[in-house]
């Protein structure tokens, strides 16, 4: 038990050092890290079997961390934070060989907080235990010492520095040092600090607790439960959409890829690619609904109409891409539009597992589907959206002579501002590049001094993009 509160008291004073005051940058890597390696060490120190390929997720969390640190994107930097402590709860089930469910993975942070009594009581216990009266008798004759001892040294030193000046010269820095320290310590901000620390201390010691002796796994008794599996229905829904996506399909061919109608593209890919992805979503639950409540009779019948729905998914995929690829092309690029380029991405992915399932082959899709996603997301993330944006932007600048600079300025951080930079130094447009300067520098100047807490290196590098590669236009700016 004890290991499990002196890494408590680690997590709690670290975290507020990390975190207290500062923005997150560098600070959830080197806390993270610690994390997932005391949560190892503590359950393999108490006893529990590992399922080594759990620590697998290590790798996720660490790149997933790693993002505060590299870039600076303000939607993945929300996302990550609710995301990393669910993959550290899906890795302790794993751990567990447990089965993923979202009630599973709620429990692991909040029900410690329902054993607070029991892990507080716990602490006492083994205080009063590993403190025998000796030593406490001990320890307490030594701090008696100390607070008598300190401040009687204290008055000598003073008495004796007033006496002599030399001998005061010894000491005069020290005490100055001592007085200014003492000054510059702000009493409310020390004692949030403490609070958050021992709130901290609770809920680690809570945690810990939980997953090393009070969580166990739940025996899930399968009750065989014949149902009546209404397979008609489950043909006729097949059978109609395909039909449907027939026609549909025919449609999309004719109008987007062959151009073979009059249209306006622009107007035209407006509308639609939301629709499409939800219709896609739609499709792949209806397949997967289909093979699992299929007989062996109608086996044939039903893979034969799942495998001709993911071919019109797949048109209808390609389709909702290229109307994205026409809007962008006529109204710019945003970060909403490439997160739609993604997803679609993700979905076309998505259908070759899908494929294998159909043909029943041997596979774990929910894992599959776990895996694929969680890979995508990350590289999403090592992606460096807000420069990608930022430079398609410009690139049709230079091409058109349309940029929505607003939306560059609001919508993106330090990530964009080396293609900012890029307006300011290729542009003969005077008013836009007096608006891309100013913005530079309003930008640099919002920047806080950064420690290695929240050192970020997006931040740092648009400092050094201002200061060095434009020292020149920023002088002249302020002067």
């Amino acid at each position: 038990m004890i290991d499990i509160f002196i890494v408590a008291i680690i997590l709690s004073i670290w975290g507020v050092t990390l975190f207290f005051g500062k923005s997150i940058g560098l600070s959830m890597c080197l806390f993270t890290i610690p994390l997932v390696c005391f949560i190892v060490y503590i359950l393999k120190n108490n006893g529990k079997k590992i399922n080594e390929k759990s620590k697998m997720l290590i790798i996720p969390i660490v790149l997933l961390s790693s993002t505060y640190f590299i870039f600076n994107n303000a939607f993945f930097k929300i996302i990550n934070l609710f995301l990393i402590p669910i993959l550290i709860s899906i890795m302790i089930l794993e751990i567990f060989q447990e089965k993923i469910k979202a009630n599973k993975i709620w429990s692991i942070f909040f029900k410690p907080l329902s054993l607070k009594r029991e892990t507080m009581g716990l602490i006492k216990k083994g205080l009063n235990v590993n403190f025998k009266k000796d030593n406490t008798k001990n320890i307490e004759r030594i701090a008696k010492s100390i607070c008598i001892t300190i401040p009687l040294v204290w008055i000598i030193i003073m008495l004796l520095s007033s006496a002599d000046d030399i001998f005061g010269s010894l000491f005069s820095g020290i005490f100055e040092n001592m007085l200014l320290a003492i000054s510059r310590i702000k009493i409310s901000e020390t004692a949030i600090k403490f609070i958050i620390m021992v709130c901290a201390f609770v809920y680690f010691s809570c945690f810990f607790y939980h997953i090393a002796f009070k969580y166990k796994k739940e025996e899930e008794n399968e009750v065989a439960i014949s149902k009546a599996k209404d397979n008609f229905t489950i043909k006729m829904i097949l059978g109609a959409l395909n039909i449907i996506y027939l026609i549909f399909c025919i449609i999309q061919v004719k109008s987007l890829f062959i151009g073979d109608t009059n249209i306006n593209y622009s107007e035209y890919a407006r509308k639609g690619f939301f629709q499409l992805m939800i219709v896609s979503v739609i499709n792949l639950v209806t397949i997967l609904v289909a093979k699992r409540n299929e007989y062996k009779n109608d086996t044939k019948y039903i893979t034969s109409m799942c495998l001709v729905m993911i071919l019109f998914t797949f048109i209808i995929l390609l389709s909702a891409t290229y109307r994205m690829y026409l809007y962008e092309s006529a109204y710019g690029y945003t970060f909403l539009r490439l997160l739609v380029y993604c997803s679609l991405f993700t979905e076309a992915i998505l259908l070759i597992p899908t494929i294998l399932y159909i043909m029943d082959k041997k596979i774990n899709l929910p894992s599959t589907y776990f895996a694929i996603i969680l890979t995508v997301y990350i590289c999403m993330n090592f992606a460096n959206f807000d420069y990608v944006i930022a430079k398609r932007n410009v690139d049709r600048y230079m091409e058109t002579g349309k940029l929505d600079m607003f939306y560059l300025e609001t919508a993106t951080g330090t990530d964009a501002v080396q293609q900012i930079n890029r307006i300011v130094e290729t542009t003969n447009n005077l008013s836009l590049k007096r608006e891309a300067r100013e913005y530079l520098i309003d930008l640099y100047e919002e920047i806080d001094k950064m420690d290695f807490r929240d050192f970020n290196i997006s931040k740092a590098y648009a400092q050094y993009l201002v200061e060095k590669s434009n020292f020149m236009w920023y002088n002249s700016y302020h002067n």
